[in-house]
């Protein structure tokens, strides 16, 4: 098949779970057979010496230059009040484009495409109508995750601005994926929630995945270090790392006064940074091109997250390497890990703190919970399991396809005619 593919984000270099994800997609759908129009944004530089490696997957690609602005930049707070009065939600927003959504229909004018896909609801607010099968793609629900922090958020002001966000993300993701003839979820609960959003809608689970031979094992870690792994200027992974210090660390330390935390993950802010300054437990790795070697050398990796949806692919990595883990019920999410078996879930500080205390102490304990968490990985979110699910996925838009392409040759006879 020929797809036009759209993203909000340019897939390389892989630094985030959403190009995890998008890069994930597009190397399977290549894999597939189907030929792929890659039509997204891209930050200045951004593309140099990526190239090569994505005309490898990407028959052809068009970008549109563009600078967000941060979520949490002072210029954002000021776009953010202005967003209150208008039905749309600033998160999708603010990916608002004359010029991807002109370049997404000169493509559809020009060449003819057996199916589209959109990479998220955000990336919807761009694509223009269109007679081609459609299908939403989804690696999160912003309503969702929206309506959690309200329950988090102790401030009362920005309690009532996300409530009244969360309304109209909901609003808003209803009617993007009220287009699709299909929509693609990560988890099995969060296909439940679009069947709930969009009645009648036909959705399909595609796993969030990682390449389990890009990780190894390691077998030198540090009995004194924990990790906790995120991007560190995205809201919940910022909650979930101030729950962790404030509520659960003092405690294991109680037990364990040498331990320490290790926050890897790009962009921490200075303001962010200077929260923790006091907590010499507490260190930040900013941006670096791999956290690999730096998981590697934790002995237990921590998901404290109360925030978010989708899957965690921070819980992939770190099985794929072998780690122990303990997460929240929320962190764990929409992953196939059996609790206690492959993967220790507390939501009560206490317990986390037993759990992480647990594992520090007992080496073999650590070493059967990570070998466990990679069998689970390498046998349900390797590229493998991601490429049965899109053929799958696809194949049951088959009429669709059929009857579009049916559509395409009557007008196409009919305007032959014509001249």
């Amino acid at each position: 098949m020929q797809i036009l593919y759209t993203s909000l984000h340019y897939p390389l270099p892989v630094a985030n779970g959403g190009t995890m994800r998008l890069w994930a997609m597009l190397r399977a759908i290549a894999s597939l057979g189907h030929e792929i129009t890659l039509v997204c944004f891209c930050k200045p530089g951004e593309v140099r010496g990526t190239e090569a490696q994505l005309r490898e997957v990407c028959r052809d690609n068009e970008l549109v230059e563009m600078q967000f602005t941060r979520m949490a930049e002072g210029r954002a707070y000021m776009d953010r009040l202005l967003a209150i009065f208008s039905p749309t939600p600033f998160k999708f927003a603010r990916f608002r484009s004359p010029e991807m959504r002109e370049c997404l229909q000169r493509k559809l004018r020009e060449q003819v495409f057996d199916l589209v896909i959109c990479d998220s609801a955000s990336a919807a607010i761009n694509l223009p109508e269109t007679t081609v099968p459609l299908v939403m793609n989804s690696h999160d629900l912003e309503h969702k995750m929206l309506q959690r922090y309200v329950q988090h958020e102790p401030n009362l002001a920005k309690k009532l601005y996300a409530w009244v966000e969360a309304i109209k993300a909901r609003r808003f993701e209803a009617n993007a994926f009220g287009r699709a003839n299909l929509g693609m979820a990560c988890s099995r609960d969060d296909s439940a929630v679009l069947r709930k959003l969009c009645a009648g809608l036909q959705v399909s689970v595609v796993p969030n995945v990682v390449d389990v031979n890009d990780y190894k094992i390691a077998h030198d870690e540090d009995p004194h270090t924990m990790v906790y792994v995120g991007v560190m200027d995205w809201l919940p992974n910022c909650d979930a790392l101030e729950y962790f210090v404030s509520a659960i660390l003092p405690l294991i330390q109680r037990q364990i006064p040498e331990v320490r935390l290790i926050a890897a993950g790009r962009s921490p802010s200075a303001v962010f940074r200077a929260k923790f300054s006091n907590i010499p437990a507490v260190q930040f790795t900013g941006t670096l091109p791999d956290l690999r070697p730096v998981v590697a050398t934790a002995a237990v990796s921590v998901i404290p997250l109360r925030i978010g949806t989708g899957t965690r692919l921070k819980i992939l990595e770190g099985g794929a390497m072998g780690k122990a883990m303990v997460s929240t019920t929320i962190g764990a999410e929409g992953l196939d890990f059996v609790p206690g078996r492959e993967i220790l879930i507390a939501d009560a500080p206490e317990e986390f703190a037993d759990g992480v205390v647990e594992l520090l102490r007992d080496p073999v304990r650590r070493r059967s919970l990570g070998q466990a968490a990679r069998r689970r990985v390498a046998a349900d979110y390797d590229l493998t399991a991601l490429e049965r699910s899109i053929e799958h996925a696809l194949s049951t838009l088959k009429g669709s396809i059929d009857i579009c392409a049916e559509d395409r040759q009557v007008v196409s006879a009919r305007t032959t005619s014509e001249n």
